[in-house]
């Protein structure tokens, strides 16, 4: 953001989504993207790996149903029976945080059953010896130990997988929030080019496809100007505000917090102590909101901010090929004004002079599509006028990996890498203290389950939640036999950051010694005012300082 770059405010590392899964495929492949979403229409064997697009991906499913009517395999690997899991021909239900574990596990049979790609291998990859090595210590019987599932399974999806072809891995995040999550990512990326599936129309690995957007848009037109981006200041990590809002050994501490595009209060970890930090009567607090959220409820000032039908935009995308437009429908209602009007407005009172603090929306717009890049052929601020969208002017068939390409350093498949530590993707689970573990035995996992809420915007629709129904926390039926907990029970969900107060669904949803609960409920509308995050930690991941939110450990009782 210019304007806060202009003033000196403290950087904020935006890393809670997506950013850990990146750095894991990067280590692997040097590039996110993959197979393209629309060819997977071509496979014949698909693993959705920590994904759950039923729900959360609905662009790609009617992809994957045709997949599987010209007669693939659906294949879920997910610690949790989604709404995904439960239309596909194979779930896989690893306990939570052991993918890295599971994909060496598959690296292991696939050498000790010889069916790699060792052509691939010699041609387009560096530190298969290391690798073979490497897996040794993850045979069936071990992972078995660390998954919970059956040696067998392990066996079983490995040799399915490897003899398929084409055979494709989508995933997107749902495997990045646990402190193995960029060793998880990394290592599934290398089963591809293991397997030689990159070979084939429609096999690979499907991950995001920004880095598309990145490559054509004019974005050096919008880049801070060098005497900003060059100055030094602190960086505050977005998944550790909590922690920033009430430290005493942050020097200088926080004094002034500005929101916008944000609800902290319901979408960050550690619910509680976010909470904390904005109860402090020394802390500045203004935020840019359509409603008065969770976090507005805290703040000393509130402006009104458009919607997207009052906004221009440009609209990229992580998931699909396509490039919209967004223009104003209506003119912004009453006082409210766009994020960037405001911050104009603020340069303005500010007596600011510097012309790259007034760019109006429109020109901003105009700027980032004058492009002579090839993606862009044909894409104009005119054309998407006409059209509201456009696809990217790519090849007919995208196979960015049939003969290597790779954007690494060597320009290979890394299996290994002496410049990362460690050099090889490796299981190393989290250790919780002997005492935690007795108080909190059970796992939590807090995900994106509910069908009409999008993160934790709709939280507060009155007719959206209605249809999405009372929340649930799913717990399995031996850890409610012992617990004297039945279907329906209103329990309390706690541990030493929170509680939450929910009822009780008992399901196979679940494996024993793990329970769900569903993210993006505003605490304010929830009995005893706590949702998800009051049982969180801010625990950052192992590359790309992402939120190991998924390893947060509880007990629940019946109230």
């Amino acid at each position: 953001m210019v304007f806060f770059a202009h003033i000196g405010a403290s950087q904020l590392e935006r890393t809670i989504c997506g950013d850990t899964a990146v750095e894991g495929v990067l280590a692997t492949n040097g590039q996110t993207t993959g197979i393209l979403p629309e060819d997977c229409v071509h496979s014949r064997f698909i693993i959705l790996w920590g994904t759950n697009p039923v729900t959360s991906n609905q662009h790609l499913w009617p992809y994957i149903q045709k997949a599987k009517s010209n007669g693939a395999t659906i294949v879920v690997v997910d610690p949790f029976k989604s709404a995904t899991a439960e239309k596909v021909d194979w779930h896989i239900q690893p306990s939570p945080g052991t993918d890295t574990a599971l994909a060496l596990g598959l690296m292991h049979v696939i050498f000790k059953e010889n069916l790699q790609d060792q052509d691939y291998i010699d041609r387009y990859t560096v530190g298969v010896e290391e690798l073979k090595k490497h897996v040794q210590a993850y045979d069936p019987e071990a992972v078995a130990q660390i998954t919970g599932l059956e040696a067998e399974t392990i066996i079983s999806l490995a040799k399915s997988y490897a003899q398929s072809s084409p055979a494709l891995i989508r995933v997107l995040i749902g495997m990045e929030h646990q402190v193995n999550g960029a060793s998880a990512f990394r290592a599934v990326a290398m089963l591809p080019a293991l397997t030689g599936a990159w070979r084939q129309f429609g096999g690979g690995l499907m991950h995001m496809t920004y880095e598309l957007f990145g490559a054509s848009l004019n974005w050096e037109s919008i880049t801070l100007p060098a005497a900003l981006a060059n100055q030094q200041t602190r960086s505050i990590n977005m998944i550790e505000l909590g922690k920033a809002l009430t430290s005493k050994d942050l020097s200088p501490g926080i004094d002034a917090l500005f929101v916008f595009n944000s609800n902290p209060a319901v979408t960050t970890p550690n619910q509680n102590l976010i909470l904390k930090g904005l109860e402090r009567e020394d802390l500045l607090t203004i935020v840019s909101e359509h409603f008065i959220t969770d976090t507005a409820r805290y703040a000393d000032y509130v402006f009104p901010a458009t919607s997207v039908l009052e906004n221009w935009d440009i609209l990229d995308s992580w998931g699909s090929t396509y490039i919209n437009i967004n223009e104003p429908a209506i003119e912004p209602l009453g006082e409210s004004k766009t994020n960037s009007e405001l911050f104009r407005l603020l340069a303005k009172e500010m007596g600011f002079t510097e012309s790259y603090l007034y760019e109006s929306d429109i020109d901003i717009v105009k700027k980032t599509l004058q492009s002579d890049h090839e993606y862009l052929k044909g894409i104009t601020f005119e054309s998407l006028r006409k059209t509201g969208g456009q696809r990217l002017n790519l090849p007919e068939k995208w196979m960015p990996h049939v003969t290597g390409n790779f954007k690494t350093k060597t320009k290979k498949c890394h299996f290994y890498d002496e410049d990362i530590e460690p050099n090889l993707p490796t299981y190393i689970p989290r250790e919780y203290n002997e005492a935690d573990m007795e108080k909190y035995p059970l796992h939590l996992l807090t995900l994106k389950t509910p069908k009409y809420l999008l993160n934790s915007s709709h939280g507060n629709v009155d007719h959206i939640l209605e249809k999405e129904g009372q929340p649930y926390v799913e717990i399995h039926p031996k850890d409610a036999a012992i617990r004297n907990i039945a279907d329906g029970d209103e329990l309390k969900i706690f541990n030493q950051r929170g509680r939450v107060f929910m009822t009780a669904s008992i399901s196979h949803k679940v494996t024993r010694g793990v329970v769900c609960m569903p993210q993006g409920y505003w605490p304010s509308l929830l009995k005893g005012g706590s949702s998800a995050n009051a049982l969180t930690d801010h625990l950052l991941t192992d590359m790309g300082r992402g939120g190991a939110i998924q390893e947060a450990k509880v007990e629940i009782l019946k109230v």
